[in-house]
């Protein structure tokens, strides 16, 4: 019995220490984790090696990928967007393993989309799972506050086997909580990190009705404090990390800024998906009323002038 409990208690101990190292969500540098994609001079080094600048023209965008794929972890960046006209334009920092797996690939998307002058950037986020292109569950949200600001704004991305948060500047906006019922819709297999810009003149705004207008180029997006917390057996760290855990304050947070901002869910677009309900949808406030049939809110949704309200030195 001894002996037992004498085991017992190093197997306790050995949680414990795991459970209290911190994961490390503190930036590197652009070559210590990333490597070009495409673009050729349109991918801007800065001279400390910490930021990096994404060009779009009219012969080409830009983007970087990472020099390792991961199974989980907290992935995220600073980001700069261009100004006035950008319509069209879309910047995208998003995890992906489409390169190996083509036919049943997974992905998580923050995708960040241009405008008419006057209108505001707006941000989508999106996942996949196993090849499930066909069920796409997007939601897009206005931005709250201006995004063309360098440093301000910041979009992370935490990635559990339980859960996956997407955050704007520290506050959760997004949950999507892995259930038995999604099967293989839930991402499971190892993605890299990838930035680009590029030309999304045929859906990005409002349909496609409006197109990059190229007498603005080039387009420019500026990615900072660039952080790759990624693993494979981290998830001791990552799940007891505060990325990852959804504290009351953190879900307090979260539902405000939905409340206010959200324009699309595709939980709630009965058109695209008749009558099927995804499994890990969250019951908003005031449910199915404040929508459309096909997803849009009702709601007028107006841009601040304050920042949001939870914020963590985590993210």
């Amino acid at each position: 019995m001894a002996a037992a409990s004498a085991l017992l208690m190093a197997a306790l101990a050995v949680f414990a220490t795991a459970a209290a190292a911190a994961l490390d969500t503190s930036p590197v540098p652009f070559d210590a984790g990333y490597a070009p994609l495409f673009g050729g001079d349109n991918l801007v080094r800065s001279v400390d090696g910490r930021s990096v600048t994404l060009k779009l023209d009219r012969y080409t965008g830009s983007g970087f990928i990472s020099k390792s794929a991961y199974r989980h972890g907290f992935f995220g960046a600073s980001i700069k967007l261009p100004a006035d006209y950008t319509a069209g334009v879309v910047v995208a920092f998003y995890l992906s393993n489409w390169d190996e797996y083509p036919k049943n690939h997974d992905e998580l998307d923050f995708e960040l989309l241009g405008n008419r002058r006057g209108h505001g950037w707006r941000v989508q986020t999106n996942m996949y799972g196993n090849g499930s292109t066909a069920r796409g569950r997007e939601e897009r949200y206005h931005l709250p506050v201006e995004p063309t600001v360098a440093g301000v704004h910041r979009y992370a991305i935490a990635w559990t086997p339980n859960n996956i948060v997407f955050y704007l500047d520290g506050v959760p906006i997004r949950e999507v909580v892995g259930v038995p019922s999604m099967g293989g819709d839930f991402p499971s297999k190892p993605m890299s990190v990838y930035a680009t810009i590029w030309d999304g003149s045929a859906w990005a705004t409002d349909g496609g009705k409006y197109k990059v207008d190229y007498a603005y180029a080039p387009f420019a997006a500026e990615f900072s404090d660039l952080v790759l917390s990624g693993c494979d057996g981290c998830q001791v760290d990552l799940l007891t990390h505060d990325v990852a855990v959804m504290a009351p304050a953190k879900r307090a947070a979260m539902r405000g800024f939905r409340e206010q901002y959200l324009t699309y869910t595709a939980c709630r677009d009965r058109v695209r998906y008749k009558t099927t309900v995804f499994p890990e949808c969250d019951d908003l406030a005031d449910g199915d009323s404040s929508f459309h049939l096909w997803g849009e809110s009702k709601k007028r949704r107006r841009r601040s002038s304050s920042p949001l309200q939870y914020s963590s030195s985590m993210q």
